[in-house]
């Protein structure tokens, strides 16, 4: 196991990817629909990395932030995890790095004036930089996502329910960075089906 994780830690350096690293109670749902969404750009994802973590362990998550191409912390919320884990962890990111978190959560605004980095938020309130507005649920969830005075409709066929347009938030703001636009993400997101609802 320690030859492995050597080999892992020496093809990283080497390759230098980049690296989309989730945390959060809906980190998965998140990381899922950020899969969905690269799937249609293989250029991208062929490029990038995506992993997520309950941060139990905060060094092995440092080692792959502090050595990426272009590192992407995403805190999807931040319920039942340890602030000052998350603050050590946002510290580990280099200069180029970038940090996604809840607006919502009034603990995770405090990040945006304790790093250099840059930082995105995403949510329901005024301020939040990929906010949602005019939420409509019906069988079906459709939503608007504002982003710097553009305004981009989103649907979401047989889904329901807060979480999801929070993970769509947090993708929205990977997307961004990543080179996407709106349009393009809302394109990728109407053939979405959740992995549990395809169970059913």
């Amino acid at each position: 196991m320690k030859f492995f994780n050597f080999l892992s830690k020496l093809i990283f350096l080497l390759r230098k990817p980049k690296i989309i690293f989730l945390i959060g109670g809906n980190r998965k749902l998140t990381m899922e629909i950020i899969f969905h969404v690269l799937k249609r750009y293989p250029k991208i994802a062929g490029k990038t990395l995506i992993s997520e973590s309950d941060l139990k362990d905060v060094e092995g998550p440092k080692f792959f932030i502090k050595n990426s191409s272009l590192p992407i912390f995403v805190i999807t919320d931040s319920k039942n995890i340890s602030f000052d884990k998350i603050k050590a962890l946002s510290k580990a990111i280099p200069g180029q790095g970038f940090l996604i978190s809840n607006f919502d959560e009034e603990q995770n605004r405090e990040l945006k004036t304790e790093t250099p980095l840059g930082v995105l938020c995403f949510g329901f309130q005024s301020g939040a930089d990929f906010q949602a507005s005019d939420v409509n649920n019906n069988g079906d969830t459709n939503f608007k996502i504002n982003y710097k005075g553009n305004i981009v409709p989103v649907w979401l066929r047989d889904i329901s329910g807060r979480e999801y347009i929070y993970a769509v938030l947090a993708v929205a703001a990977v997307g961004d960075i990543l080179g996407l636009n709106l349009v393009e993400i809302s394109e990728a997101l109407k053939d979405y089906k959740d992995s549990a609802t395809l169970k059913k």
